[in-house]
């Protein structure tokens, strides 16, 4: 019987031995499982912090594209009235030429546009200002060829050594140049 005493001792040790060994396995899996279990969960939390980040961004671009294509659209708005604005003053100074007035202006312009201009010089007017541009020059002692070449609504463009050198003062020129300069002022004063 020592022997079945020796087996069963052998099979109680190997009992006991599987018994801890499943054990240790046992904890080793609820660790692994526990470890896993934390990972994946900071793993979803990155993956949802870089989700956040990336809808604010995409939200954020959306609002100033938004914004962008707003003022864009305000911009070219203001830039029609603008527009607008010095058309209806062109259009106004069309009537000019009919007012008393215009001879003077028109001599104010011949004037300003002929200062330093010598030798053989050309005067290109509108033809409804063919007569007021001669009679102009007789005034100012101004001896230079009359051409009613040019469409305008007022003035004059003053031409020497065969058209190179040209000096525009016409109303058109005139508010072109006051367009330029007081293009934001006019916005102002449409906008605010």
């Amino acid at each position: 019987m020592a022997l079945d005493d020796i087996f069963e001792a052998l099979e109680a040790q190997a009992d006991t031995e599987i018994a801890t060994v499943l054990q240790d396995a046992r904890d080793q899996a609820g660790a692994i499982a526990e470890q896993a279990s934390d990972d994946a969960e900071n793993i979803r939390a990155m993956r949802l912090e870089q989700a956040e980040k990336v809808t604010r961004s995409e939200a954020s671009q959306s609002v100033n594209a938004a914004k962008l294509e707003g003022k864009k659209k305000v911009a070219a708005v203001k830039e029609v009235a603008v527009d607008t604005a010095f058309e209806e003053a062109l259009g106004l100074l069309s009537g000019a030429r009919g007012s008393s007035d215009y001879a003077a202006a028109f001599q104010a312009l011949a004037q300003e546009a002929l200062k330093g201009m010598s030798g053989d010089v050309e005067v290109l007017v509108d033809p409804a200002d063919e007569a007021l541009a001669k009679s102009t020059l007789s005034a100012l002692g101004v001896d230079a060829q009359v051409k009613p070449e040019i469409t305008t609504r007022g003035g004059l463009v003053v031409a020497m050594q065969g058209g190179r050198i040209r000096r525009r003062n016409t109303f058109e020129d005139r508010l072109e140049k006051v367009k330029q300069s007081a293009q934001a002022d006019v916005a102002e004063i449409l906008f605010s």
